[in-house]
């Protein structure tokens, strides 16, 4: 079962597209979040979506919801409500639709990773549907780990631990550990290469690195 959530304006396409290419069955839901207020063309366009979604199935779960978009907090809140009451496989499409839905329900994702399974977004340039990576942008990582983070930017990585440790005449016992608590916050991405662990960083840590201050990131002298 998977329960898709996307903002619907008045470009039915920007929901069919993701929706189809990820699958769609019996047992699914599709939830579309528009404004509280209707209009005839926001209307059509929720018709027009039912009328090709139902063509696959039938007795598809094609739902509206109705958000409070003068009220950012309270549509994020509603959004995030959505997002945790989901069943199976839940997946977000970033895509479409006003602003004032669109821009609430991208905070919601990114502040709800741990009830989403796939983020998609559907480009405006090229109509194109893309898989977004996950963000952590809430960690409270130590001041040795976000050393070690900030450290990788400057190293070739991939590297295993034994080569991170001495390029930064640190144990391999401290690195590891650190390479633990980093690969659990998103930040780092381990592979085995036979015996050899190697490290990399993530989008999601150089993003996370880029929203510290200057003097947060301290690199070792």
């Amino acid at each position: 079962m998977r329960t898709y959530l996307a903002p619907l304006g008045f470009d039915s396409r920007r929901v069919v597209k993701p929706v189809l290419s990820e699958g769609l069955d019996e047992s699914d839901r599709v939830i579309l979040l528009q404004p509280a207020n209707s209009s005839d063309q926001s209307e059509e366009a929720f018709d027009e979506v039912k009328d090709v979604l139902t063509q696959v199935v039938p007795d598809l779960k094609l739902e509206s919801e109705r958000l409070p978009y003068t009220d950012f907090v309270e549509t994020t809140l509603l959004c995030a409500d959505l997002m945790q009451a989901a069943e199976g496989e839940t997946i977000v499409i970033l895509g479409g639709g006003a602003r004032e839905i669109l821009l609430p329900l991208t905070v919601a994702t990114f502040s709800n990773e741990n009830h989403i399974n796939t983020v998609l977004q559907v480009g405006d340039i090229d109509s194109s549907v893309r898989r977004l990576p996950f963000l952590n942008l809430r960690s409270n990582i130590s001041d040795a780990e976000a050393t070690l983070l900030a450290n990788l930017t400057d190293l070739d990585t991939p590297l295993s631990i034994s080569n991170i440790a001495t390029e930064l005449e640190k144990s391999k016992s401290t690195i590891a550990r650190h390479v633990d608590s980093l690969e659990s916050e998103g930040f780092i991405r381990t592979a085995k290469e036979g015996r050899t662990k190697t490290v990399e960083q993530t989008g999601s840590g150089r993003v996370f690195l880029s929203g510290r201050k200057p003097n947060d990131q301290l690199h070792d002298h």
